[in-house]
């Protein structure tokens, strides 16, 4: 499923690597933002999450099945994803996608799309799938070639194996690879067979306001067309939506990426206002060849989960300034509703700079403000929840989520070096 050299071009749409801008909404799934796709012959409309931490395209059956695609061609590949809680499995195929409007398009008429038939619940809530935008090295697949006649089959599509629940067929699919010898191969991730087809610029960007959904009224429903719940996905552009971000391209703050695998970063120390500054540890040796560096960007994360020494300093900052807030804190991770927002007064709560290596050796500081950090009107009105955690596990690893690119115009500027690079540019908001 690796790209060749000489592989035929399979694309339509919008020439001139024109940028084509996207709308995105967080209404859907609650937190991450989702687009819509056309998927196959009948063009059948799914919402997927944008993922700049992982690199599958993958649906669910309840929305895109393939069995009524004419355009579709199976393959005897397939995909097993675990996450941290759950996963799930199934067949590779190769059909048209489109995304955007009907005069302002990009299509690829064989896109790889994973169909996830054998699946945890809870995966994709409130949407149908996702794409990630990462680089190749997250986006492999089993080829089952050798083993599919066992079943009957010459393709994984229609799925040949019987198992439903995600947590058995893995059990089954392992033994099944201790026996047989199946080799894995890359499959194409969509932005980048995109950039490779020559369909657009190496560069994408997002427009976001919050990291959980905002209910300002009772009445749910009106979430779907609040602004601040709405956003842009920016295919091949950036720089040109000057609309979306405050200045010139003097603004833009350049963060070095560090590995073409995640958008790794270099976080060099973290300070909260009023407080004296401390240095972020650098990952763990034993972590280097897997993780890479101590911190990533990643948009499909709806908090700040940071490591270990960085929350601790934050925390003890809070402490420092207002003993209660660690108790209002306490209060909205224990309520399964959040925080009665009346116990709230941003305006008391410090911003927090985190400072990373840039490009050409210039440090830059990046700012996660009160009213990105703590989300109002969430998960349903007069509530809060605060969107800074602790670490999942032991590495001296920071995930930068949304709290923090709600405050910037982000640009994943691929096409500069071998790893590319992140710009920042102050976000333009809109009036509350």
């Amino acid at each position: 499923m690796a790209k060749s050299s000489n592989r035929k071009k399979y694309t339509e749409g919008i020439s001139g690597k024109k940028p084509l801008r996207v709308p995105i909404t967080n209404a859907y799934s609650g937190n991450d933002y989702s687009a819509t796709v056309l998927i196959g012959s009948e063009k059948i409309p799914v919402n997927v999450l944008l993922d700049t931490g992982s690199s599958t395209f993958a649906v669910s059956p309840s929305a895109y099945d393939g069995l009524k695609d004419t355009l579709a061609q199976p393959t005897t590949y397939a995909q097993v994803v675990q996450y941290g809680t759950g996963g799930w499995a199934g067949p590779l195929v190769n059909t048209l996608m489109t995304i955007g409007h009907e005069k302002d398009s990009i299509s690829l008429r064989r896109s790889h799309i994973a169909i996830t038939t054998v699946e945890e619940k809870n995966n994709f809530v409130g949407v149908h799938g996702i794409i990630g935008l990462a680089y190749n090295g997250l986006n492999m697949a089993y080829d089952l070639k050798s083993v599919l006649p066992k079943s009957g089959s010459q393709f994984s599509h229609p799925w040949p194996f019987k198992s439903k629940n995600f947590n058995a067929f893995n059990q089954k699919f392992q033994k099944l690879m201790g026996a047989n010898e199946i080799p894995q191969k890359g499959v194409v991730p969509y932005f980048t067979e995109l950039e490779e087809e020559g369909v657009v610029a190496n560069k994408f960007a997002f427009y976001t306001l919050r990291s959980r959904t905002r209910h300002a009224t009772k009445d749910k429903s009106k979430a779907v067309s609040d602004p601040f719940n709405n956003g842009f996905f920016i295919i091949g552009g950036g720089e040109e939506q000057t609309d979306l971000y405050m200045g010139g391209l003097d603004s833009f703050m350049i963060a070095e990426v560090y590995h073409h695998l995640y958008y790794n970063t270099n976080l060099k120390t973290v300070q909260v206002d009023g407080c004296d500054p401390i240095e972020a540890r650098p990952l763990q040796k034993k972590f280097i060849g897997s993780s890479v560096s101590n911190s990533i960007i990643d948009t499909g994360t709806n908090r700040l989960c940071l490591a270990n020494d960085v929350y601790r300093y934050i925390m003890k900052s809070f402490k420092k300034i207002n003993p209660s807030f660690i108790e209002l804190i306490r209060e909205s991770d224990e309520q399964k509703m959040g925080l009665d927002a009346k116990k709230l007064d941003l305006a008391d709560w410090p911003e927090i700079h985190f400072t990373f290596s840039g490009e050409g050796r210039k440090d830059i500081r990046l700012t996660c403000t009160p009213d990105t950090y703590w989300q109002l009107f969430t998960p349903t009105y007069n509530r809060a929840v605060f969107q800074i955690t602790g670490p999942e596990d032991s590495q001296n690893q920071s995930v930068f989520g949304l709290p923090l690119l709600n405050n910037y115009y982000t640009i994943f500027d691929r096409s500069v070096h071998e790893h590319g690079v992140i710009r920042f540019a102050p976000i333009k908001k809109i009036q509350q």
